[in-house]
């Protein structure tokens, strides 16, 4: 605290009447005391930062003074209670003008006062006079002036650090949930999402979806749980915001996605036809991130296209399978085509084959180039198994008969540069039938409505029955490992006649189209590991009535690589197509309906093999016949086929190879 003289605190306390500021000339009239005294007591004041000058203008007059924030602490109880003395009086503080703590003005050196004299009383109040007087530099000691800043700027940066600190603990922790996550509608609705606040206080908190505010937030002391309700689909964003304890807020959000559409497919519906045993790539598109599995191997998809590289075509149906960020899954079932090469070709029987002349008659067509393959029966309608068979069941049903050797006669055509196709019958077996039924396997064989055998065909074996399936597969695979080129399916198919009136055991009135196309499925998936062709004769109606026989040849063509229809004229009645007289119009009504089997076909890649007649019924047939077939065949862009005479005593005449 300053040590002021009475004048001093005079002026101190006048300054302090007119609140806190005065001209020079308004105190010395106030105080009736020269002007330049009360600059002097002014000028004391300003050095112990009490008072200070305000800024004027040059040339303008006097200036005023004012109070400084510290006078206005301290000056009340500096000026309070003092008696006003003249300049005059002998009995003066003999320390005025050593103001504490500043520098005096006095030239002086102080009086460090030892034995001072008790302080003298004049009228009802005496002045005391100071036992000592200190000196104190106007600036501090230049240590103590180091220390003091020292200080200061620990204490500047340890708040700042405890202010930062401060600011720096607010923290939210977010579970339940992860950022950028994607999640189907079901699978979001109903999760439970925490907040976890440290540093602040969570009954501030707000909740924001998308910017929005949330209803039904729980809150548990520091921890908040909201409950998804549901969402549409497409992006969300949450946030959750706290007040900071000092000042602010501090927020913490996420982002995620509700999808619940499933990945596209974007795959050919019609595959361009492949060569057996080359490779092949599988190319397609899917939602960009999604993984797509192609027959069972995963493909990346980054930008949203894939391609799987494989060296041959795959045997069967592919599975393609795309899988989102979501979980969402999409499946498609693909089957590569086989590019069916160029076929032009008659039907043998086993018995022909092991029947020299009839076997050089066919070897001739071969010789003259009207030919380019030749269909074997393996298993005919009969039940009979033409070549040696080594398949157990075959044997023990007294089935093979060793009419030929299978594999000395593929090697011989092989050797004339034709291709072999072996027929099977399939599900017309009397001698299975028969044997099955005799030994109790009675739900081998389709019955009448009674529970009878079915009479007519002589027999014919369930096609639900696997016992009958792999009956006809182990044939086909034997076939295939001898080097058969092609597996062409006859009676593949249901008996004629109406459900109601026969008994299928397992498959009751149902339609069983759908289980003649998946046994197809398991052959093609067999006979292409083996690289081996497969096609299926069909009735020439079924491309507009296969359902009268369990024919879907639309359904077929995705498992086969040719349908050959038998299309003979003599099988047709008058008047179909608009055709009078179909067996004596070959070209007419072999046009007519080869066009609608183009139709069914249309967008499927699978090849169109014709069966054409060489027989004759109720109209003789000659060279002109044949031939009339194979022009009408031509005209829609159809060079394969395949001729039937069930003599093997073909027109060599009516038969003209189709151009390369």
């Amino acid at each position: 605290m300053p040590l002021l003289a009475p004048q001093h605190k005079l002026v101190l306390r006048h300054l302090l009447s007119r609140g806190g500021t005065a001209l020079p000339s308004e105190l010395s009239i106030d105080i009736d005391l020269a002007t330049e005294d009360v600059l002097n007591a002014l000028d004391h004041l300003h050095r112990t930062d009490l008072v200070a000058p305000m800024p004027h203008t040059p040339g303008l007059g006097e200036g005023r003074w004012s109070l400084t924030s510290h006078g206005r602490q301290v000056g009340p109880s500096l000026a309070k209670g003092e008696s006003i003395i003249t300049p005059n009086d002998e009995s003066m503080d003999p320390a005025e003008g050593w103001g504490f703590p500043w520098r005096p003005v006095k030239t002086d050196p102080p009086v460090y006062a030892r034995n001072l004299p008790r302080p003298k009383r004049q009228g009802r109040k005496a002045l005391r006079q100071p036992r000592f007087a200190l000196h104190v530099p106007n600036r501090p000691p230049k240590r103590r002036r180091w220390g003091l800043l020292a200080l200061a700027s620990l204490m500047t940066v340890t708040g700042a650090a405890l202010l930062l600190m401060t600011i720096r603990q607010v923290d939210i922790k977010i579970s339940g949930i992860e950022d950028g996550v994607a999640l189907q509608p079901a699978s979001i609705e109903g999760i439970q999402i925490s907040f976890t606040v440290t540093g602040a206080n969570a009954r501030s908190a707000n909740l924001l979806l998308d910017d929005f505010p949330v209803s039904g937030v729980q809150r548990y002391g520091n921890r908040i749980v909201w409950v998804v309700p549901p969402l549409t689909e497409g992006s969300h964003s949450l946030e959750l915001v706290v007040q900071r304890r000092l000042y602010g807020q501090a927020s913490s959000s996420l982002g995620f996605s509700v999808d619940g559409t499933p990945p596209l497919i974007g795959l050919p519906d019609v595959l361009e036809p492949v060569p057996m045993n080359e490779p092949v790539t599988i190319a397609g598109t899917s939602e960009p991130g999604a993984t797509v599995v192609v027959g069972g191997v995963p493909i990346e998809t980054r930008d949203g296209s894939f391609i799987l590289e494989l060296d041959e075509p795959p045997a069967g149906p592919v599975s393609v399978l795309a899988i989102d960020r979501a979980g969402n899954t999409s499946t498609f079932t693909m089957i590569i085509p086989i590019a069916y090469p160029r076929t032009q070709g008659v039907h043998v029987s086993a018995a022909a084959w092991a029947h020299d002349g009839l076997k050089n008659s066919v070897l001739d067509l071969i010789r003259a180039g009207k030919i380019t393959a030749v269909e074997i029966s393996l298993k005919n309608e009969s039940g009979v198994v033409g070549y040696q068979s080594n398949v157990p069941l075959a044997r023990e049903i007294g089935a093979s008969t060793g009419l030929f050797n299978l594999r000395f006669a593929i090697e011989e055509l092989h050797a004339l540069d034709v291709r072999v196709i072996g027929r099977i019958v399939a599900f017309r077996d009397p001698i299975l039938a028969k044997y099955a039924w005799a030994h109790g396997n009675e739900d081998w064989v389709i019955q009448t409505s009674d529970g009878r055998p079915l009479s007519k065909y002589g027999g014919f074996t369930n096609f639900q029955n696997v016992n009958v399936q792999n009956y006809n597969l182990d044939i086909a695979r034997e076939a295939a490992e001898a080097g058969i080129d092609d597996i062409l399916w006859d009676y593949m198919r249901r008996p004629e006649g109406r459900l109601d009136n026969m008994f299928i055991p397992g498959v009751g009135l149902d339609d069983p189209s759908p289980i003649i196309v998946d046994f197809l499925s398991k052959s093609q998936t067999l006979l292409r590991e083996h690289g081996v062709f497969q096609g299926v004769s069909v009735f020439g109606i079924s491309a507009t009535r296969g359902e009268a026989i369990a024919q879907d040849v639309a359904g077929m063509a995705h498992y086969v690589d040719y349908v050959a229809p038998m299309v003979y004229p003599s099988h047709w009645s008058r008047g179909e197509y608009g055709v009078a007289h179909p067996e004596a119009q070959p070209y007419d009504i072999t046009r007519a309906s080869l066009a609608d089997f183009q139709r069914v076909l249309d967008g499927t890649n699978t090849a169109l093999v014709p069966w054409l007649q060489d027989f004759s019924m109720r109209v003789p047939y000659g060279p002109a016949e044949v031939k009339a077939q194979i022009d009408a065949a031509a005209s829609l862009g159809i060079y394969d086929w395949l001729i039937w005479d069930p003599t093997v005593t073909y027109t060599a005449e009516g038969i003209v190879a189709a151009p390369n």
